[in-house]
């Protein structure tokens, strides 16, 4: 069973353990004008935020809130962090230890919750994995991180997320009218509840997981990419820290796959990165990777799973350039006022311009590099037409400046 951002108890929760569905409402795009199928008056819309390609959503808690949750159709249930746990007074009921994308084993309490209500969408009481993400929350760059919202929210609805406007929609399954223009594909699940769909990565038929919790567009696990040589095939590549989940940071080989399709739909070339994780989600091999949310926002993409249906509506979003970072640093939340070197690429232009890990990043050229800019300084570092940037940086309690000479290591897209 497998748990939010990569997290998978070792002992299952009968409760989470069903087998769940849902499905999606979406606005539609025909023609650059957006189409509104037809809704029943249950149907709601909530508003999304979209941190590191991850849609979070507020809901309550026991009555609390609002709180931020991730939607994630990676995991198999709803989690919350301890935060959270500690801030409602909810005592442990139990105890474990799970595994995710990291390669480490983490251990959870199981608290009772009473109610998770989304709007006038209120799922069942449960019992729930708590766990202490505050170290992924800091290489991650979360402002705020209460919970996952996993299987049970798409068990009865359809469930819709539309990036590009910032919107999820939930309807009834039975109401859901999928816009003209919509692609459908069949999903199945696997043990771990999470949809799985038919794709082709450079011509190469196979079966992909559907995760909204991951931030990368394609991920291939291990097993696969190497019975296949992708490596060769990808190329350029460049072997870095990618991500961070539950168990601890996420290594891969990345590069930009030549094709990609979903369900029949051909997708511009992703980025694509290969895991190197030795143990964790990433190694297993009844399945090719991962389609996660760097694909799925280009799409309204609507989860139906009482029918077994996944719809994709391609959106504004969808021809934009699929790029990756051109600094070889990864950046992550430092103080209120800095930001943290956590991970280099051997010979990248931070590495080569002398930057560590564990510097103190305070600024990046002219813009203070801090936990509101975080994600801004990762998108300028993305940026190709920039040629070089200077960090401003605090070591051992001296200022510093390095300047990185930025360069692409991946092939733009053709």
């Amino acid at each position: 069973m497998k748990w939010g951002l990569g997290t998978c108890p070792r002992h299952a929760i009968a409760c989470l353990a069903r087998r769940v569905q849902g499905s999606a409402l979406a606005f539609l795009l025909l023609a650059l004008t957006l189409v509104i199928p037809s809704r029943s008056a249950d149907a709601e819309s909530f508003a999304i935020s979209l941190v590191d390609n991850r849609a979070f959503v507020e809901v309550e808690v026991n009555g609390q809130g609002p709180f931020a949750f991730l939607l994630d159709t990676g995991s198999s249930g709803t989690t919350i962090d301890d935060s959270l746990r500690q801030r409602l007074a909810l005592r442990p009921v139990g105890a474990g230890t799970g595994s995710g994308a990291g390669e480490s084993r983490v251990g959870y309490a199981t608290v009772h919750l009473d109610s998770i209500a989304l709007g006038r969408i209120t799922l069942d009481a449960m019992d729930v994995p708590s766990f202490d993400d505050s170290l992924l929350s800091r290489a991650i760059g979360f402002p705020h991180f209460d919970g996952v919202l996993g299987a049970e929210l798409f068990k009865d609805h359809v469930v819709s997320i539309d990036a590009a406007r910032a919107q999820l929609s939930v309807q009834d399954a039975e109401q859901f009218q999928p816009g003209v223009g919509a692609a459908s594909t069949k999903i199945t699940f696997n043990a771990d509840d999470m949809p799985v769909v038919d794709g082709a990565v450079n011509g190469i038929a196979a079966r992909f997981e559907v995760d909204t919790g991951d931030r990368s567009s394609l991920t291939l696990f291990g097993p696969f990419w190497r019975a296949h040589g992708l490596d060769t095939a990808v190329g350029p590549t460049v072997t870095a820290m990618t991500g961070f989940g539950a168990g601890g940071p996420i290594r891969g080989i990345v590069g930009r796959a030549t094709s990609f399709s979903i369900g029949g739909v051909e997708v511009p070339a992703p980025v694509t990165r290969l895991s190197l994780q030795k143990a964790g989600a990433f190694t297993r091999a009844d399945y090719a990777g991962s389609i996660g949310m760097g694909i799925l926002k280009r799409f309204v993409v609507s989860f139906d799973y009482p029918h077994h249906r996944m719809w994709l509506l391609r959106s504004l979003d969808f021809g934009q350039a699929d790029r990756y970072d051109r600094s070889g640093a990864w950046l992550g939340l430092g103080g209120a006022d800095y930001l943290t070197v956590m991970d280099l690429v051997e010979g990248g232009p931070a590495a080569s311009a002398g930057v560590r890990v564990g510097d103190h990043v305070v600024a990046l050229d002219k813009m203070a590099a801090s936990a509101s800019s975080l994600f801004l300084v990762r998108e300028f570092l993305r940026r190709p037409d920039i040629g070089a940037a200077t960090f401003h940086v605090a070591r051992d309690g001296a200022p510093m400046q390095f300047v990185l000479r930025l360069r692409d290591f991946i092939a733009p897209p053709h």
